[in-house]
């Protein structure tokens, strides 16, 4: 077995776990007679958003905040289940990281705020297979940002050149490649299959 790399990185969103933020825009579009697309664009590409995903805000005040930016009154709890109900499990690629795992260190690396985390984490079991979860709210950081990266890189032990990051955005490929950390864009389970053999990453 090949073991160029020491710890292989995945992403979450959009690689181990899909998500789709249309679903929560749609639900409160509907509770409120709302548009759903001015809904998104408040949200998920919004200043709060990215704030909270830096862990610079508490979920209340996240939900406060958000709430009064929509003009809808909805309970915490109630904003929650909406706020979380987006994700679903990439089996095949679920599947070739427990592969890995019997090999390799795994880590996982991620923007993502703590509602959804914590939502992820109960609902599938996957995040219990990786060694260091890397995440953008408790770091206090956001990918692209270096910061991120370096941190990911330290616990890896230091040598970049023994590690393998797989991500589904091509942004946060260059600024890891600009880092000297090779790379993997994932385009599914059957495309990164194949980029590892690429590597000499045999999978059973």
């Amino acid at each position: 077995m090949n073991k160029k790399y020491s710890v292989i990185v995945f992403d979450l969103g959009n690689t181990l776990i899909r998500f789709d933020h249309n679903i929560a825009a749609r639900k409160l579009a509907n509770l409120f007679y709302l548009d759903s697309k001015k809904i998104y664009d408040l949200f998920f590409d919004s200043p709060i958003t990215r704030a909270f995903e830096k862990g610079l805000m508490p979920p209340r005040e996240f939900h406060k905040k958000a709430t009064e930016l929509i003009g809808a009154k909805l309970p915490f709890k109630d904003f929650t289940a909406i706020w979380n109900d987006i994700f679903w499990e990439d089996e095949a690629t679920c599947n070739i990281a427990r592969q890995l795992k019997k090999t390799y260190k795994l880590f996982l690396l991620s923007n993502v705020n703590r509602l959804h985390f914590e939502y992820i984490r109960k609902k599938f079991d996957i995040i219990n297979i990786f060694d260091e979860i890397i995440l953008s709210f408790m770091v206090g950081a956001i990918k692209p940002d270096r910061l991120i990266f370096e941190d990911m890189i330290e616990r890896a032990g230091g040598d970049k050149t023994k590690i393998l990051y797989i991500d589904d955005r091509e942004d946060l490929i260059k600024e890891a490649c600009a880092l000297g950390i090779d790379s993997i864009r994932f385009k599914g389970a059957d495309k990164l299959r194949e980029a590892m053999r690429d590597k000499d990453i045999i999978l059973p």
